[in-house]
């Protein structure tokens, strides 16, 4: 795909929408309204007396379309050629195989699902039905990731050494007592996973292994050699799965380089910055991408495009694979190794999550700052943490 222009299919790829009320569901709701790839002929949630989804179902019966309880029943609608699903993830699985079943194109927020014997299942039944599958990672097509990418791939800081990655965000207990699933390792019978490297922090996992795996997209870089420490620090029992993720592991690359990563919901301070270290210079992305090549200027690279509002390259890579068979930026067949590290974190740390003392976090920052420093998991560093 050209970084510099969103091409526009001639007829829009219609839609219907799994979830319109919470969340994201919104956001993409705001996408296809604007996006002329799109027209929503159909929008699904089971709490329509809820006053949100009632709000955002009368903006999709304002464009003509249909609403639905029941995701089956909209599924069944014969207007629907596509349907963008906005639900929690441990129903990822579940919509998605149906979807592909009734013979619908499927674009699937994150995480693509939670579990690998999931992305399988999805995969399988796409492959069955001949449609597209791809997953709703918006950061994967801004222009900043794009073009740094290209000059990373064109070798321009040479064989890469080392990555790191900080993913911070802020989340106080009520995030996690919001809704029933929220925080929990399993929902009902299904895997939910929802902690920070599923839920938040996936984002720039996802983008990291796509800014170092060599190829055109859709790539994602396998990987290998997982060391992780996990911890939770909020003090709700809503909250089952980590709170904070310490992860190293070999990329399988040709380079090879180490990526060492830190995910956290205990940082009063949001900050995303994925640093690439080479043999001949270093590129970093922290929502604008720079590239600094040994003896030559520093290059700025910004986005030209909103993630959401009506030019995601996400939703028109989509779009455009539905209508021309190429394969979308964020396909299934890629998307799902990110499933696939994730997971094996949580595989590698033996399931254990450790409790920490919420008054630890002020020490946080020092203690990111070190893990970095000595390339060192927090039990392991020189001044180890006593929760740690």
């Amino acid at each position: 795909m050209n970084v510099d222009v969103v091409e526009k299919v001639n007829n829009p790829v219609r839609v219907g929408q799994i979830g319109i009320g919470g969340g994201i569901g919104p956001l993409h709701l705001e996408e296809m309204e604007k996006n002329p790839n799109f027209t929503i002929v159909a929008g699904c949630d089971s709490r329509l007396q809820s006053e949100t989804v009632a709000k955002h179902s009368a903006r999709i019966t304002a464009l003509g379309g249909k609403i639905y309880s029941d995701y089956r029943e909209l599924l069944a609608d014969p207007r629907v050629e596509a349907v963008c699903i906005a639900a929690p993830h441990f129903l990822h699985r579940e919509m998605t195989v149906a979807a592909f079943e009734a013979g619908k194109h499927v674009l699937v927020e994150k995480p693509m699902a939670i579990h690998p014997d999931d992305c399988r299942a999805m995969l399988d039944a796409q492959k069955k039905s001949g449609k597209v599958g791809a997953v709703q990672m918006q950061h994967v097509g801004r222009k900043s990731m794009l073009e740094l990418r290209r000059h990373i791939q064109a070798g321009a800081i040479g064989s890469m050494k080392e990555i790191f990655l900080s993913s911070l965000w802020w989340r106080e207990n009520p995030y996690y007592e919001r809704v029933a699933w929220a925080g929990k390792k399993m929902f009902g019978n299904n895997w939910n996973l929802d902690g920070i490297m599923f839920n938040q922090a996936i984002h720039f996992i996802n983008q990291t292994l796509i800014l170092c795996a060599p190829g055109d997209l859709p790539t994602v870089a396998g990987t290998r050699d997982v060391e992780v420490a996990l911890y939770k620090f909020h003090d709700t029992s809503a909250l089952e799965m980590e709170d904070c993720a310490f992860i190293t592991a070999g990329l399988d690359t040709p380079d090879a380089p180490r990526l060492w990563a830190i995910a956290t919901t205990c940082s009063r301070v949001d900050r995303h910055s994925i640093e690439i270290i080479g043999e001949r210079g270093r590129a970093l992305w922290n929502g604008t991408g720079y590239l600094f090549v040994d003896g030559q200027p520093a290059q700025e690279f910004t986005d030209d495009n909103k993630e959401f509002g009506g030019s995601s390259r996400v939703f028109n890579s989509f779009a455009d694979a539905v209508r021309t068979g190429s394969r979308p930026i964020t396909d299934f067949s890629a998307i799902c190794k990110t499933t696939d590290f994730v997971f094996s974190c949580y595989q590698r740390a033996d399931w254990k999550i450790k409790k920490a003392p919420w008054s630890a976090t002020d020490v946080l920052p020092e203690v990111f700052r070190q893990v970095h420093q000595q390339r060192k998991l927090p039990a392991a560093l020189k001044s180890a943490p006593a929760w740690a």
